[in-house]
């Protein structure tokens, strides 16, 4: 099959790449000038310069493709304008680029979109209204509507925070829990739904090719639920440590992020520190129910979280991050 990857060359999109590649798709990847193509470098895949921030090079990338995978993304920025004008419009940009003709749109959205849950273990209700917190949330659900506005036969997907080999973001934490330390935002537990990202690949390309209604929209997450200490301590375990709970309080989580949005703004990039992540921590819990792809894609993550951990660690030693 003829496949486009957008954002196939980031953490997430390399180990989807890996798994299309191996299944024998050809592979189409959408990339920036100058992006770094090392993750995916030895996989083969056609590499198609283009920018979904001006539309450059779309048609091209997904001429007579069968299928598109939608991972990229912008993260950060000054303001909203700066997360829409990617998340929203650039996936815009992409639809109208792709033939009448197409078997599926596979956008990877994020938990952002729906907003948080309630506190706790629960997960957030399934029927609840989207109420996502931040820009970035907002720009993700604002690409959700242009997905289904579109007509093209799609699936979205939902993943929470996602751990593995190639992650910079989590990998914060492990260099922290290496040094003893497991930081906890906030002045109390909370519960997050997490995910492996080779589990999160496979979860993709089963939503993929399901016989779902066109305009799914489906949570991938591991079944429990985990604290931030909770995590922690496996981290810590993982890397042969025992690790002391460093809480961070709100007053010093808000500070930090004014005085980094500060910095940022003075350098002129935004960073993925800033208020709006500090939003993020501080919301009740981020737990979505893997209930519906058990049910509609008989789906289950398979790694074990100490196995994924442990997996995540070795990659880390053996890449010279740790």
């Amino acid at each position: 099959m003829e496949i486009l990857v957008t954002g196939g060359h980031g953490f997430i999109g390399s180990h989807l790449c890996e798994r299309l590649a191996a299944q024998g798709h050809t592979v189409r990847l959408l990339a920036r000038p100058g992006a770094d193509l090392g993750r995916v470098a030895r996989l083969g895949l056609r590499v198609v310069p283009g920018d979904l921030a001006d539309g450059t090079g779309l048609r091209e990338a997904a001429a007579g493709v069968q299928q598109v995978f939608h991972l990229a993304g912008a993260l950060k920025g000054f303001g909203p304008a700066d997360l829409l004008r990617v998340n929203r419009d650039g996936t815009r940009r992409l639809l109208d680029a792709c033939p009448p003709d197409l078997g599926r749109f596979v956008l990877v959205s994020s938990l952002a979109a729906a907003g948080p849950s309630p506190g706790g273990p629960s997960p957030r209700p399934g029927e609840a209204p989207e109420a996502p917190l931040t820009w970035y949330g907002a720009s993700k659900l604002e690409g959700e509507r242009a997905v289904l506005a579109s007509g093209l036969p799609s699936v979205i997907v939902r993943p929470p925070v996602v751990f593995g080999p190639g992650d910079r973001d989590v990998f914060t934490y492990f260099r922290i829990a290496q040094r003893g330390l497991l930081p906890v935002p906030g002045d109390r537990e909370r519960h997050y739904s997490i995910i492996y990202a080779p589990d999160l690949a496979e979860g993709i390309l089963a939503a993929a090719g399901a016989p779902l209604p066109s305009g799914t929209v489906l949570p991938l997450v591991n079944p429990r639920p985990v604290t931030w200490t909770d995590l922690g301590r496996h981290i810590a375990a993982a890397l042969g440590r025992k690790g002391r709970v460093l809480p961070l309080p709100p007053a010093l989580l808000w500070l930090a992020g004014q005085a980094a949005f500060l910095v940022d703004r003075i350098r002129g990039e935004a960073g993925i520190f800033s208020p709006q992540k500090v939003v993020e921590m501080l919301a009740p819990g981020w737990v979505a129910s893997g209930e519906p792809a058990r049910t509609l894609l008989g789906w289950v993550p398979p790694t074990p979280l100490d196995t994924a951990l442990a997996h995540t660690v070795r990659w880390y030693r053996d890449h010279g991050w740790l």
